[in-house]
């Protein structure tokens, strides 16, 4: 190459090269953004799913685990109910005596005391005071085995072979008082069906009697069972977080989003649909043991057949089983509008990225030409000014990468603000479920093998359906804000503050006791209380607080900050409940 032609090539590259290089690495951020957005959106819906099919289980589990605790309280219920019924018998044949000693003859106030107690029954006559002597003559029967008062029971046995009197009769001995089971038939059923229950009983020295009572397990079962379904029904107000509960020949028990449905029986039911659903869904606990089952059902939001995807477990020890499902469709919805907030965003930061682009591009150019020109201006005087003008050049180039670099951070920023904005409730710019509870595990996981305390508070706003059923929802929206501001005035920097629902928050106070957040509770409860809301004038707040308890996992400590907000909920409200 000649000194001609190398001139010409020194004053071309400069014009051509800069403008190109400055261009490809715009394209290349800009598709490497691109990639990054296609990543992010590619998943979403499936991403979406399994978080709404891992909350439908937790949902159905602490459905079952309240119906599990339930049940195990049935020894001590039984024990309660049959040892008051005792003790009132009891007190009330102590009264007769001693109003009546020394009046009447020891004939006559037994007689009186055994009709008193007599007329004690409970279950439809099932249950009742039952008296025998220490040598087990019948004294008072109930009504169905009347005829065998005064007849000696000593060899009585049960289904199972216990002389259930001669048993009885050494605990009223040895101990005074005390409980057994036994197992026997019940009047007005099967015959040949025999029923656990448990008996108390008590002695009564005055006349060498013992008096006692017994309930029938099963009947206990029911109650309890009855018990905690109205607990669950009383959780699954919020529609959002519903279950439904059937037994496993199709009855329905619960079933709040239809709960015209309630008493009836799937499999008798005259649509095809619901026969076809029930039968699948109760094979499938059958066979399964516990499942997720996908089928068409009304859409009671928009009275539409949708697809729906249901999760059951069977309760152990019980004939019912539980679920919770989701439409796929709302699924969708939520995927799409989330897709096209990050459409809409990705979108803008491209239009900047190109416009900066487009500005560095013809910066460069001209920058180039100057360069071409003062080169060829200078070129043949002196090869010190080459040197020189080659130098500028390098500054120049390092100029425009620092501008390039400082615009990249900035891209960065963009990007972060825009993950930022994704894990960020819409309304107050706080932590919203999935964000919060993200980083309550990632915290828990961290702290709870170490020393530090830290609590965790629920806070819900009470009646909040009635605002915005009264006032509408922009005004609900206006109760959530303050809400959130009041309750971010009490808190520190450090404290995690989230919003979890449609009216609830939660906050994670590292380093705090429970007698601490106790405070701060207090604190954030009176300061709403107090304060002016323009539109509704008042609003109050009921909270629950729990600290940690070693050993204990995320899904323990959230379901016992949830047991104190209903506590404090089921007490008045306006108030802060812990455990």
């Amino acid at each position: 190459m000649n000194t001609k032609n190398l001139i010409r090539f020194i004053i071309i590259a400069p014009i051509i090269a800069i403008p190109l290089i400055v261009f490809l690495f715009f394209y290349m951020s800009i598709s490497h953004s691109e990639e990054m957005f296609n990543n992010s959106i590619k998943n979403l819906k499936q991403e979406l799913l399994l978080k709404e099919k891992d909350n439908t289980i937790s949902k159905v589990q602490m459905a079952i685990e309240i119906l599990n605790y339930e049940n195990s309280t049935i020894n001590e219920k039984l024990k309660q109910k049959v040892r008051d019924r005792v003790n009132k018998a009891f007190a009330i044949g102590s009264t007769i005596y001693t109003h009546n000693n020394g009046l009447k003859s020891s004939n006559e106030i037994k007689k009186m005391i055994i009709e008193v107690l007599r007329t004690m029954t409970w279950n439809n006559a099932q249950s009742s005071i039952f008296i025998l002597d220490k040598n087990g003559v019948l004294v008072l029967a109930p009504e169905y085995l009347k005829h065998q008062e005064g007849e000696n029971l000593i060899g009585l046995q049960d289904a199972s072979g216990q002389y259930i009197i001669k048993n009885e009769i050494d605990i009223v001995k040895n101990s005074g008082e005390g409980f057994l089971w036994d197992t026997f038939t019940r009047p007005n059923q099967d015959k040949n069906t025999q029923y656990q229950q448990m008996a108390f009983v008590k002695d009564f020295k005055i006349f060498n009697w013992y008096l006692g009572s017994s309930e029938y397990l099963d009947i206990t079962k029911k109650e309890i069972e009855k018990s905690a379904i109205t607990i669950l029904r009383n959780i699954n107000k919020n529609k959002n977080d519903y279950f439904f509960i059937y037994d496993m020949d199709g009855n329905i028990i619960l079933h709040s989003l239809n709960p015209e449905l309630e008493g009836k029986n799937f499999l008798d039911s005259p649509d095809k649909n619901d026969r076809a659903v029930a039968s699948k869904l109760l094979d499938s606990i059958k066979k399964g043991g516990n499942n997720f089952n996908s089928y068409y059902w009304k859409n009671p939001n928009n009275g539409l057949f949708e697809e729906k995807i249901s999760y059951f477990e069977k309760v152990p020890n019980t004939n019912l089983m539980i679920g919770s499902g989701f439409y796929t469709k709302e699924i969708d919805a939520i995927a799409d509008e989330k897709k096209r907030e990050l459409e809409e965003t990705n979108i803008q930061e491209l239009n900047i990225m190109k416009i900066y682009s487009i500005i560095f591009v013809m910066l460069s150019t001209f920058a180039a030409l100057f360069i071409s020109k003062k080169l060829q201006e200078k070129f043949n005087i002196l090869k010190k000014n080459l040197k020189q003008k080659t130098d500028e050049l390098i500054l120049l180039n390092e100029e425009l990468e620092g501008k390039v670099e400082a615009r990249t951070n900035q891209l960065k920023i963009a990007y972060e603000n825009m993950r930022k904005l994704a894990n960020t409730d819409f309304l107050k710019q706080i932590h919203n479920r999935f964000s919060f509870l993200n980083q309550f595990n990632s915290l828990l996981n961290r702290y709870k093998n170490s020393e530090i305390e830290f609590s965790l508070i629920m806070i819900d706003i009470d009646f909040f359906k009635n605002i915005n059923d009264n006032y509408g929802h922009h005004t609900g929206d206006y109760v959530i804000i303050e809400v959130t501001k009041l309750a971010k005035e009490c808190l520190r920097e450090s404290d995690i503050f989230g919003r979890v629902g449609g009216e609830e928050f939660m906050v994670l106070l590292l380093y705090t006791s429970l007698g601490a957040a106790e405070e701060i509770a207090q604190r954030i409860r009176a300061k709403i209380d107090k304060h002016d809301f323009k539109y509704i004038k008042h609003a109050t707040v009921s909270i629950g607080v729990v600290s940690y308890k070693k050993d204990e996992d995320s899904t323990d400590m959230l379901k016992r900050v949830d047991k104190a907000l209903y506590e404090a909920k089921n007490s008045g409200r306006n108030r802060v409940c812990s455990i």
